[in-house]
Parts: structure tokens; sequence; C-alpha cells
């Protein structure tokens, strides 16, 4: 037993145990210091089809009320893009023939259309603001301001009923005027200003005598407002409701990533010891065509699986296969020049807390826009956001917005790294004591 722990892999093993659960509390718990008030930064798309003075007092409400970036959009395909690209999470239509349904008393609509194809927190935001919108709107229309427009509404309806009256009213007076003024019939000036005058007299008149109706009129249509909003739900692309679904994107690519950092670490070990026995770029050739090989086969087993987990049609799998290949060669590509930099295992000192922070950064579960700076940064750089996100494109549906091109970048610049680090950093013909982790002889 002395022997035992005289070995310094005992305590190896107990630093390795203490390391790693320091890395994943240090490299995921400040990834969510942002939520819940990071979920602001969320983008609602307002689209006022009926342009009334209702409807814009409403999105002046909203815009005052909800704890969310609200723009304007001018036409229903330029919200959808932004919705489709991901720019918004949400888009508020109020439909037209809001504001008559209102001054007639009847039930105002609301339509709301969302993006499902995107990680759980901003699907649970998403339907949260809808109900939140939803209240908000229906208690406005009781309000003074909008009462108020119901009865000028209803103040000018009356009045055009009212009119064939007040012009009788307007000649009873003229004639009045005349009989007791004949002169007046002479001078036409003098007859037009006493007409102006009966007519604004007449109108005051009307305007005190109708006013109480008009009142009562604007606050029973309000009465019949409260609570009572119709609200269509639209999907855009709608995600099934077992959470299977949702959580799938997130796991095959994590799982691809775990196992293609290590592949790319077993290789740089056998790089490291096969380049004193077959040249360094050959060894090198050979690391990159084995992880080709790896980066193939690893999708068809993973996604097989996967199919027959949850249910997506033949055309979605060979698309996933085509996204998890050019995910899986800039995450091999990636990390293999991490591995050539820091001579293989010791990169694991940075290679566990890139993944760990890709993991909170990738937007399986928080939204790039409520991330911090740190990790909204992260997301945009690395390869397990442009992966998730490519995922959810290809199993539910929405715009690639750049996911693969910054692939494509990662791996033209991980590649020339390794190239240059391959070169550069590799050129003493000695072994040492990493070479020698994983022999390799002419016999091999």
């Amino acid at each position: 037993m002395k022997k035992w722990f005289k070995h310094p892999l005992a305590y190896v093993a107990i630093i390795l145990a203490m390391v790693c659960g320091l890395i994943f509390v240090l490299a995921a718990v400040p990834g969510f210091n942002k939520l819940p008030s990071g979920t602001q930064n969320l983008r609602v798309v307002f689209l006022d089809q009926d342009q009334s003075s209702v409807s814009k007092n409403i999105a002046t409400h909203l815009e005052n009320k909800l704890p969310f970036k609200m723009v304007t959009a001018t036409s229903f395909a330029n919200a959808k893009r932004q919705l489709n690209t991901r720019q918004a999470a949400l888009i508020i239509q109020i439909d037209k023939g809001f504001y008559q349904r209102v001054t007639r008393g009847q039930t105002p609509k609301l339509t709301y259309t969302v993006n499902q194809s995107n990680g759980l927190l901003q699907n649970m935001v998403t339907k949260n603001v809808t109900t939140q919108v939803t209240t908000q709107v229906a208690s406005q229309l009781t309000t003074a301001k909008v009462t108020q427009m119901l009865a000028q509404s209803a103040g000018k309806a009356l009045m055009q009923k009212q009119q064939s009256v007040a012009k009788q009213q307007v000649k009873q007076q003229l004639q009045a005027a005349l009989a007791k003024s004949p002169q007046l019939a002479q001078q036409p000036a003098q007859l037009k200003k006493l007409q102006q005058q009966a007519i604004a007299r007449v109108k005051r008149q009307q305007q005190q005598r109708l006013m109480p109706q008009v009142k009562k009129q604007a606050a029973a249509t309000a009465a019949t407002l409260t609570g009572q909003v119709a609200t269509t739900t639209t999907k855009l692309h709608a995600l099934p409701t077992n959470y299977q679904y949702q959580f799938a994107p997130m796991f095959l690519n994590l799982g691809a990533y775990l196992g293609i950092m290590l592949m790319s670490l077993v290789l740089t070990l056998m790089f490291m010891s096969a380049r004193h026995v077959i040249g360094k770029w050959s060894a090198l050739l050979a690391v990159q065509l084995n992880g080709f090989i790896g980066v193939l086969a690893a999708p068809l087993v993973t996604l097989g699986t996967l199919r027959c987990l949850i249910s997506f049609s033949s055309s979605a799998f060979w698309q996933l296969f085509g996204v998890q290949v050019l995910f899986g060669l800039a995450v091999f590509e990636f990390t293999l020049a991490i591995a050539f930099l820091c001579g293989g295992l010791p990169s694991m000192i940075l290679q566990l807390p890139l993944l760990v922070s890709q993991v909170v950064a990738s937007g399986a579960i928080i939204p790039r826009p409520a991330l911090n700076g740190f990790y909204r940064w992260l997301s945009t750089h690395t390869p397990m956001s442009q992966g998730v996100y490519s995922t959810f494109n290809a199993l539910y549906g929405g715009a690639n917005s750049g996911y693969t091109s910054a692939l494509w970048w990662l791996i033209s610049l991980s590649l020339l790294a390794v190239i240059l680090i391959g070169w550069l950093g590799y050129r003493s013909t000695k072994t040492n004591p990493l070479s020698r982790l994983v022999p390799f002889t002419a016999g091999n």
C-alpha cells in the first residue's frame, strides 16, 4: 500500500479530478451570468398592417413595456427574412382592419410568427413574449387614450348621422336672421359670415348634446374589449414537442466534437513518433488522411443511431451527413492545430475548457444575443455554434446565415496553422518522452 502512494500517478489522478471539475466550473458557469437580463437583447419585429391611431399607440406602448429590442418592419417578407436568419426571435403582426374591429366592438386580431428551429431558452422566451404581448394589448385597449380614440370615432359617426338635422337648423337660423333683417340678402359677404356663424353654433350645440351619448358608446365599446384579443400563432419552422428533437442538435455535435478531439490527440501522438520513422511530411499527410476517413465514417454511425431515436426524412439524413462532415473537418483541423501547438496531451489543458465553453456558446441552450461579449465572440469564431445551428437548419429548417462559410474559414485557417506548426515546431530529430508514448517503428 505504501508503494502505491509513493507512485506519482496516484497524485496525478487526484489532481486530474480536481482540475477537470475546476475547468467545468470556470468555463461553463460564467456563460450564464447575463441571464435572465441577457434575453432583453433578443429582437422582436413589429409589423403594423393596419396603420391606424390605435395600432400605432399599441406599438409605442409595447416598445416601452416589453423588455426586448423591438424593431419595425415595412413588409411581412422583410420580417420573415429576419426571423428565418435568426436576427429576430418573433414577429408581432397587427392585422389590417384591427381599428375597424375595435370601433365596431368586435374582437381585434393579433398574429404571431415564430421560428422554433432554435435553442430551448429562446423557444421558451418566445412563448412567454406572446403571452405578455396579448395581455398588454388587451389592457391597452381599455385605457383612457384608446377610449378617447373610440369616442372621436363614435362622435364622427354620430355627427354624420345628424348632418341633415344640422343643415335644417342652419337653414332655419338664416331664415330667422333674414326675416329680422331683409337687407342682408343684398350683402353676400355679411350673409356668408352669418352662415358660418350659424354652422359653428349648430356644431357646438350638437357636440354638447351628443357628448354624453358618445362617451357612453365609447365606454361600452372599450368594456367589451377587455381580455378579448384573438391571437393566431404561425410556426415558420415547427419543432416536435418531444424534447429529444430539441436537444438532438446539441448532443449530436457535442459527441462529434469530443470524439474528433480525442482522435486528433491520438493522431498527434502518432505523428510525433512516426515523423522520426517515415518523415515529417509523410506523417502529416497520413494524419490528414486518417482524420478525413474518421470524419467520413463517424457521421454514418451517429446519424444512423439518431434516426432510430427521432424521425427525419432520408433527404434530411444526407443533408445532416454533409453538415456533419463539414463540421467534423472544422473540428478536426481546429483541435489538431491546438494539439500540435501544445505537443499532444498537454493541449487538454486548453482543449477541455474550450469544449465546455463552446457547449454554453453553441446556441442549443442560450441564444447568441443573450450571451456576454466573450461567449458571443466564441460562438462566432469556433466550430460548435456553426455546427449546432446548421443541424437545426437541416432537421427543422432555417437560413444558412454564414454558418457554412464560417466552417470553411475555420478549416482553411486551422489547416494552415497545422502546416506552419508542423514545419516550424517539429524540427528536432531526437525523440522525447511525449513522442515515445505511442511507439511507431518501421515494422508497423
